[in-house]
């Protein structure tokens, strides 16, 4: 971990850019015996970028409940590249990689606002199920319109 400075093409993938979402400022409570923030902390960090997202879409948790659907974590998974200390800014983006007929990936990367390091990056995937019977459902069109026009495009396995 920090050894490895990653090249531009390991920074920026084919598709989508990527979306600062929020930025937050390292708590004492969220670092370690090592004075680095605790690698655990970075899956609450993930899941605030996704709902930071939402929001940023205007199509949020409460617009798919109304619309009768909602969205489940099935996977996610998290690579650690560098520490952050103590009352480092980090920045957390976000973008939807990938749309399916009923998921989405999204890849997330968390960097320091001071020099733009990448401290740890990944990916979160999660299925749409309907309210009523709680199986898979489509991912309705006006939320595949707001992420294609909140980050600038979209790539659909549809």
């Amino acid at each position: 971990m920090g050894d490895h400075a990653p090249s531009e093409s390991e920074r920026e993938s084919d598709g989508p850019a990527f979306q600062p979402v929020f930025e937050n400022r390292v708590r004492f409570a969220e670092t370690d015996q090592q004075g680095i923030v605790f690698y655990g902390e970075y899956f609450t960090f993930q899941d605030e970028a996704v709902s930071a997202f939402f929001r940023g879409l205007g199509y949020g948790y409460d617009d798919m409940l109304e619309d009768g659907w909602q969205i489940h974590v099935v996977n996610t998974e998290l690579n650690y590249r560098a520490g952050a200390e103590f009352e480092d800014v980090i920045v957390n983006e976000l973008r939807v990689a990938d749309i399916g007929t009923a998921s989405l990936e999204y890849e997330y990367r968390a960097t320091r606002k001071h020099d733009d390091e990448i401290l740890a990056d990944g990916t979160v995937t999660q299925v749409a199920v309907d309210l009523e019977t709680e199986e898979p459902t489509r991912i309705p069109d006006e939320f595949r319109d707001a992420v294609a026009a909140f980050q600038g495009g979209l790539e659909s396995d549809e």
